[in-house]
């Protein structure tokens, strides 16, 4: 079945058309006159009604935040140290914090974290250090987060001391017989010496000497190593002696952990109000030893106990 479409007439599209445009025309614009400027308070009523359109359609996608209890005043993350931690900005003294020490490690480690929470790196250094040579009753836990501050700031921080003028003369001395083939020896004892002196912070200057002397039959290969101060008067550290190696990185090794277990038993003749220094094992690394175990205090203090009493 085939079905017939109908047209529309002419005229009653013509009509249609008509009262398409005309009846918005008539309802709309017909008395609107766009060629006059509307006056001032015209604009002025349109702004505010525009504004006020805005302002209800944009409430309804805000969110209103809860109200808060103004009695309710949120406080600090932490607790303030129990330690005053001083301005900042001052320059401190190397002994910074020590009369604190009754405090405890826990009122240090807040001190510390503080500090570095501050910026103040510098002091956070000296607050994590006292936890290591001024608290004895420090746990193992409190002890191994002192030596990761340390270890974390120590490269942030500048030498203590940058006047090489300023620092105390110490001199590395180690003495192999003659008949002994040591090739690297002087050139090792030269590279501990430099690192030492980098690890006390700029602290003490130590000087490099290999001493070489005639032996009579055949000598055991046994490097003898000692630290010493040569000012009139000055003490020596006593000789610690150990077979020598002959691969020059076991022999650099070596002579640091000797150098870290003369430091340490030097500091425990001396003086008793220093936490004593952990003993090196097989397995430490004495390189980090000596740049974190030892704080900068105590290897000032180890300088000062090689010096004559009336220079100390």
């Amino acid at each position: 079945m085939l079905w017939r479409v109908k047209r529309v007439p002419i005229p009653v599209v013509i009509v249609l058309s008509l009262a398409a445009i005309g009846i918005p025309w008539v309802q709309g614009t017909k008395d609107m006159d766009f060629m006059t400027p509307p006056n001032e308070a015209t604009l002025a009523h349109i702004r505010s009604k525009t504004e006020l359109l805005h302002r209800e359609k944009s409430r309804l996608f805000s969110i209103r935040p809860e109200p808060k209890d103004t009695a309710l005043i949120e406080g600090p993350i932490r607790a303030a140290p129990a330690i005053d931690p001083g301005d900042p900005k001052s320059p401190a003294l190397l002994n910074e914090y020590a009369a604190h020490a009754a405090e405890g490690a826990g009122a240090f480690i807040t001190l510390a974290v503080h500090l570095e929470e501050q910026g103040a790196n510098a002091r956070a250094l000296l607050a994590w250090e006292r936890v290591l040579d001024s608290c004895p009753e420090a746990s193992e836990d409190q002890r191994k987060t002192a030596l990761a501050g340390v270890q974390r700031l120590r490269p942030m921080v500048a030498q203590w001391n940058i006047e090489p003028s300023a620092a105390k003369q110490v001199v590395l001395e180690a003495t192999l017989p003659a008949n002994i083939q040591a090739d690297a020896l002087e050139e090792v004892v030269t590279k501990c010496a430099n690192e030492l002196s980098r690890y006390s912070s700029g602290l003490l200057h130590f000087e490099p000497r290999v001493e070489r002397p005639e032996r009579k039959g055949t000598p055991a290969a046994v490097l003898s190593l000692q630290l010493i101060d040569e000012s009139v008067g000055a003490a020596s550290t006593g000789l610690l002696d150990f077979p020598i190696p002959s691969d020059p990185d076991q022999l650099k090794r070596e002579i640091l952990a000797a150098c870290y277990r003369l430091v340490a038993s030097q500091l425990v003749a001396v003086y008793d109000q220093y936490t004593a220094l952990a003993p090196l094992a097989e397995t430490d690394n004495p390189t980090q030893a000596l740049e974190t175990r030892i704080t900068r205090l105590c290897w000032d203090e180890f300088g000062k106990s090689l010096m004559p009493r009336n220079s100390r």
